[in-house]
């Protein structure tokens, strides 16, 4: 992948979630594969996609289980690249908690609009299909890092060409929507086109929501920003009346602790003790006798 510095990079960073996220593959294709022996296609036909389970026997799980369970070793592979290429990035700069959301959202979106096909195909043609594999969340990723990064240079095989961002979605996006066209007229083939094409929508979907909540949520911030400003604004004037206060009360005590000293205590009017008192409190707030 090359990155906006032209520099030629394989793969991107392997944060927690994409990690935990190629681990759990990992093993639900071994298990696959060790179950396929004694029981071929029992694991896919419970946990995959498809309309019989969905609808009549009510295995609704199967939008979610799906994108878990993969159909060879090419398929798991080129899923799990596409995964390390262009997710890490995404999970760093949104979080793990987000990512995981659109990831899992994505997929599941993916699942519904495979579902909904499925259930015309099977009511027009008899088709019952098994739907399998993360490839509708991983274009729902490509679609995000085409959003966040649209002119980030990467390398589409078997071209070897550097190609924009922005333009590697638009054409698999245009080619997942005539593959949807010809799904729907009755030549499915083994490419769930609609899968990735319902990834992409329900990522857009989900990501026009995350487009607005970052607003508000500056706006939030920038509120609470000047509330907090007009706090310390206050805290600092009353702190500065305080100050001007204390030197005020310190020079009433200099003046008239001078003249006690040259004339006496008595020589004191009732209003400069008062005043006296005052200095005091404010000055020896702690203290219940004037010290000098």
């Amino acid at each position: 992948m090359l990155g906006q510095n032209t520099q030629l990079r394989i793969g991107g960073p392997l944060t927690p979630s994409v990690k935990n996220i190629m681990i759990i593959n990992g093993i639900i294709f071994l298990i696959q594969q060790i179950t396929g022996m004694f029981y071929p296609n029992l694991i896919e036909y419970t946990f995959g996609l498809n309309y019989t389970g969905f609808v009549h026997e009510f295995k609704f799980w199967q939008v979610f289980t799906y994108m878990f369970l993969h159909g060879g070793w090419l398929h798991i592979f080129f899923n799990m690249l596409g995964l390390w290429m262009f997710a890490g990035e995404l999970e760093q700069v949104w979080g793990s908690r987000l990512f995981l959301r659109y990831y899992i959202f994505s997929g599941t979106g993916a699942g519904l609009f495979i579902a909904l096909l499925s259930y015309f195909s099977y009511i027009r043609y008899g088709a019952n299909t098994t739907t399998i594999g993360a490839s509708g969340a991983i274009y729902a990723i490509l679609l995000a890092y085409g959003m966040t990064w649209p002119d980030r240079r990467v390398i589409i095989f078997p071209l070897l060409l550097p190609v924009k961002v922005k333009y590697m979605v638009l054409i698999f996006g245009i080619i997942s929507f005539f593959g949807t066209l010809s799904a729907a007229s009755g030549s499915p083939g083994t490419i769930s086109h609609i899968g990735h094409l319902g990834g992409i929508i329900s990522g857009y979907l989900y990501l026009l929501v995350r487009i607005r909540r970052p607003v508000r949520s500056a706006e939030d911030k920038a509120r609470k920003n000047f509330i907090s400003l007009a706090i310390k604004k206050a805290r600092m004037k009353r702190k500065k009346k305080e100050i001007e206060a204390r030197i005020q009360a310190k020079q009433i005590i200099d003046e008239l602790l001078e003249k006690i000293a040259r004339q006496g205590m008595s020589s004191l009017t009732e209003k400069e003790k008062r005043d006296l008192e005052w200095a005091r409190k404010r000055y020896y707030p702690d203290s219940n006798d004037m010290v000098h």
